[in-house]
C-alpha cells in the first residue's frame, strides 16, 4: 500500500516537473510570437506609408520633377541659398526620393531597408530646404515617419508613429474651434453635407448652423485623444476612418472638388489608422530578450550611434508634437502645426494694375480674376494659380506668399504696378485680424525682412 502511494507521489511530481518546463518553455515562445507579430505589423505599416508617399508624389510630380525656372513665382527656398545652384541640382533630391522610396518599398533586408528611409528622410528635408511649397502636410508627416522608420526598432517606432499621427488630429480640430471656420469651411462642408443627403433633417437659421459646424471638429478631437487610451483606440478609429471618408465624399469631384493630393493623404490616413491603431489597438512598449528578439526588419538596433541617432529623432519628434503651440503666435507655421481646412491663416493678397497685364507671363494673366471694383486693380488667384501649375494647394502662409509678391517684382520688372495686402492670423473668437496695405517693390522687400526664414531676393 504504501509502495503504491509513493509511486503515484512520485509520478504527479514528474507530471508537475513536465507541466512546469512546458510552461517554461510556451512563455518564450508565446513572447515570441507576440514580438515576432508586432515586427510584422510595423513592416507592413512601413511599406504601405512608402506605397501612398510614392503615389502622392506621383499625382503632384509638378511640384517635385518641374524646373523651378519655370514656375518662378511659386518656387521659394526655405533658407537663403548659399550659392547658385542649376535647375537640374535642385531637382536632385527629388530624384533620390524616389530612389529611396523603391529601396525601402522592394528590399526585404534590414540594412537596405533602413537606407532607403534614410534617403527618403534626407531628400525630404533637402526638398524643403529648395522649395517651402513642397513643406505639404502629408510630405511633412512623412519626413518624421521616414526618420523612424530608419532608426528605431519596431516596438519604441510604433509608439512614437502613434504620438504623433495622433496630436495631427487633436491638432486639426484644435484649429477648427475658431470664428472663421464656422463662419467659412465649416458653413461649406455643411452645405455639400446637406445636398448630398437632399436636405438636413431639421431647418437651421444662420446662428444655429454656425454652432452645427462645430461638431466636425468636436467629432475629430474625440476621436484623436481616444487614439491615446488602449481601451478607446478601436473605437476611434471606426469613427476617423468614417470622418475620413466622408471628407473623400464632401471634398470629392462630387463636393468641393478638391486636389487628388488631399482625397489621398485621406486614403493613406485611413490605412494608418487600421494597420497602426487597430491591429494589436493594446499592444504596449516592452523591454524584449535579444535572444527571443526577431532579427529582421526594424528589430535590431545595436550601437552607440543608432541609439544616438534614435535619441535624436525622439527629440525631434517631441518637437513636432509641442510646437504647433507657437501657431497662432507666428513663430511656427500652420501646415506644420496641422492647422487643416482652417481658413485662419495668415495670408497676403496680390493684386497687380491692368496696365502691366500685357507685359506679364502668360502663367499669371491666367489667373488674374476680374476688376469687381473697377479701380484698376486685379487680385492674382494664388490657390488656382497653385493648383494648376503644380496639383497642390497653396502653401497657407503670409512669408511665402509675400515672397511670391518679392518675386513677381523681380522676375516681371515691376514695381508699383504690384501691391499687397498682407493680412495676420484671425482671432480666435472674433475673426478679425491685422491687415497692412504695401505698395510697389520696396515696400515688399521692406516687409518681407520682418520674416526670419527666406522670403526671396530683397535686394537687386
Amino acid at each position: 500500500m504504501d509502495l503504491g502511494l509513493r509511486r503515484l507521489n512520485c509520478q504527479e511530481q514528474d507530471d508537475k516537473k513536465t507541466t512546469g518546463a512546458t510552461i517554461a518553455t510556451t512563455k518564450p515562445e508565446a513572447s515570441e510570437t507576440s514580438a515576432n507579430a508586432g515586427t510584422s505589423d510595423f513592416q507592413i505599416f512601413a511599406k504601405v506609408w512608402g506605397v501612398f508617399l510614392l503615389v502622392l508624389i506621383f499625382s503632384t510630380y509638378p511640384l517635385w520633377f518641374v524646373s523651378p525656372s519655370s514656375q518662378i513665382s511659386l518656387a521659394v527656398s526655405l533658407v537663403p541659398p548659399v550659392i547658385p545652384m542649376a535647375d537640374d541640382v535642385l531637382l536632385l533630391p527629388s530624384v533620390t526620393l524616389l530612389v529611396g522610396l523603391i529601396i525601402a518599398i522592394a528590399a526585404c533586408k534590414e540594412k537596405q531597408i533602413r537606407l532607403g528611409w534614410m534617403m527618403v528622410a534626407g531628400s525630404l528635408l533637402a526638398s524643403f530646404l529648395v522649395d517651402q511649397h513642397r513643406l505639404q502636410p502629408w510630405a511633412y508627416q512623412s519626413f518624421f515617419y521616414a526618420l523612424i522608420f530608419c532608426t528605431m526598432n519596431s516596438i519604441s517606432g510604433r509608439k512614437w508613429i502613434m504620438l504623433l499621427a495622433a496630436s495631427v488630429y487633436v491638432y486639426s480640430a484644435a484649429g477648427k474651434f475658431d470664428f472663421q471656420f464656422q463662419h467659412t469651411v465649416g458653413q461649406d462642408l455643411l452645405g455639400v453635407l446637406a445636398e448630398l443627403m437632399g436636405g438636413l433633417p431639421f431647418d437651421f437659421d444662420a446662428d444655429t448652423a454656425t454652432r452645427v459646424t462645430l461638431l466636425f471638429p468636436t467629432v475629430e478631437l474625440l476621436a484623436g485623444l481616444g487614439l491615446y487610451l488602449p481601451r478607446t483606440r478601436r473605437l476611434s478609429v471606426i469613427v476617423l476612418v468614417l470622418m475620413h471618408i466622408s471628407l473623400l465624399i464632401l471634398l470629392g469631384p462630387w463636393g468641393l472638388n478638391h486636389s487628388r493630393g488631399v482625397l489621398l493623404w485621406n486614403l493613406m490616413l485611413i490605412a494608418q489608422a487600421y494597420l497602426l491603431f487597430w491591429v494589436r489597438p493594446d499592444v504596449q512598449p516592452i523591454a524584449t530578450d535579444s535572444k527571443n528578439a526577431d532579427p529582421t526588419t526594424f528589430q535590431n538596433s545595436h550601437g552607440p550611434i543608432r541609439s544616438g541617432a534614435a535619441l535624436f529623432v525622439k527629440l525631434l519628434i517631441l518637437l513636432a508634437i509641442f510646437c504647433p503651440f507657437l501657431e497662432r503666435s507666428g513663430y511656427w507655421d500652420h501646415w506644420t502645426s496641422w492647422s487643416l481646412y482652417s481658413p485662419h491663416t495668415s495670408r497676403a493678397e496680390i493684386e497687380l494694375h491692368r496696365s502691366v497685364s500685357g507685359k506679364l507671363a502668360p502663367e499669371l494673366t491666367t489667373f488674374l480674376e476680374d476688376d469687381a471694383d473697377n479701380d484698376g486693380w486685379q487680385r492674382l488667384s494664388l490657390e488656382s494659380l497653385s493648383l494648376s501649375s503644380r496639383f497642390v494647394p497653396i502653401y497657407p502662409q503670409a512669408r511665402y506668399q509675400l515672397a511670391i509678391a518679392n518675386q513677381i517684382c523681380s522676375s516681371n520688372g515691376l514695381d508699383s504696378e504690384v501691391r499687397v495686402k498682407l493680412k495676420g492670423v484671425a482671432d480666435r473668437w472674433t475673426g478679425k485680424r491685422s491687415e497692412s496695405r504695401l505698395i510697389g517693390k520696396q515696400q515688399i522687400q521692406d516687409a518681407c525682412k520682418d520674416y526670419w526664414l527666406n522670403t526671396g531676393v530683397t535686394t537687386d
